[in-house]
């Protein structure tokens, strides 16, 4: 069965487990860096948010062998799940009530212009700081949504506001995290040449070990940089100026300037990591940026 074939059978075979006034739609859903997945929605009457079923990874299973039949009875399940947990019956989309939830993320602005046309946006670089309303933040994972021009707009808000907002309530919601890459490594089975930064020294204790910078929960960590003072707070681990190396959306690593390295293999580090180790939506920057801890100031390396 065709890719085509498949999702519309998907939504033929999910539509006959519930009755006539509940719909299945597939929408395109655009995510970061443009890329579009097909999303099964089931739609029901009175409920406000529903979850998104990825049509293109059931597909892969369907391709390895797993029975139509089985993803639909998944779909359902999960949906029954996600519903019978009541958590999102009284969710409010009322600006007073969300903002307090209101944070950001931090993508490339390259990739993602199409998508930007759609949503209020700081550049930063060559980076985007987008705004996200936080629905839920637990053991289960990440649910957001997406904070539009038309949302901007309904609230009675402006992109200061939203920035201000998502600068105090992100630094609360997802801490920073700040580590050695040696202590990050310690237990896992895994170097800094297999991440891709193999030339990178990394002697525990000396002043030029690369630090990774996240946040508490490792999703979308990246956007710590922005935080108040931030930079200022990494200098002052690595020792004064450092460079900054995007290596996903999820975390960046920084390493000293006195590092015996230079700046044009930092840039081949980076994009050998782009191309190969990333999956095409964690994508943030091919560029190095440099920190200047004398006038507090991160510029890209040309």
């Amino acid at each position: 069965m065709k890719y085509f074939e498949f999702i519309n059978e998907m939504a033929k075979k999910v539509k006959l487990c519930f009755d006539k006034s509940v719909s299945v739609e597939i929408h395109k859903v655009m995510k970061n860096n443009s890329m579009e997945y097909d999303s099964l929605a089931i739609i029901e009457p009175g409920r406000n948010v529903t979850p998104n079923f990825y049509l293109q990874s059931m597909y892969r299973r369907y391709v390895d062998g797993i029975g139509i039949d089985s993803l639909v009875a998944e779909i359902v399940q999960n949906y029954e799940n996600e519903n019978s947990t009541g958590k999102y019956e009284n969710l409010s989309l009322e600006y007073d009530e969300c903002k307090d939830k209101i944070v950001m993320r931090l993508v490339s602005l390259e990739r993602n212009k199409k998508m930007l046309e759609e949503m209020p946006y700081i550049p930063f670089l060559d980076m985007a700081v987008i705004f996200y309303f936080l629905v839920d933040n637990d053991e289960q994972g990440i649910a957001s949504i997406r904070i539009t021009n038309t949302v901007m707009i309904n609230w009675g808000t402006d992109i200061k506001e939203l920035y201000t907002l998502a600068s105090i309530n992100s630094k609360r919601i997802f801490e920073e995290k700040v580590m050695p890459v040696s202590t990050m490594l310690e237990g896992h089975d895994i170097s800094l040449k297999e991440m891709g930064f193999g030339d990178i020294k990394c002697d525990c204790g000396e002043i030029y070990e690369p630090y990774i910078v996240t946040n508490n929960v490792g999703i979308n960590g990246a956007t710590v940089i922005l935080y108040p003072d931030m930079l200022r707070e990494i200098a002052a681990k690595v020792g004064g100026d450092f460079y900054m190396l995007p290596s996903s959306i999820h975390e960046v690593l920084v390493i000293s300037a006195i590092a015996d390295i230079s700046e044009e293999e930092l840039k081949s580090m980076v994009k050998e990591v782009n191309q190969n180790y990333l999956l095409p939506d964690e994508y943030l920057s091919d560029n190095v940026y440099k920190y200047s801890l004398a006038y507090n100031s991160l510029e890209m390396i040309a």
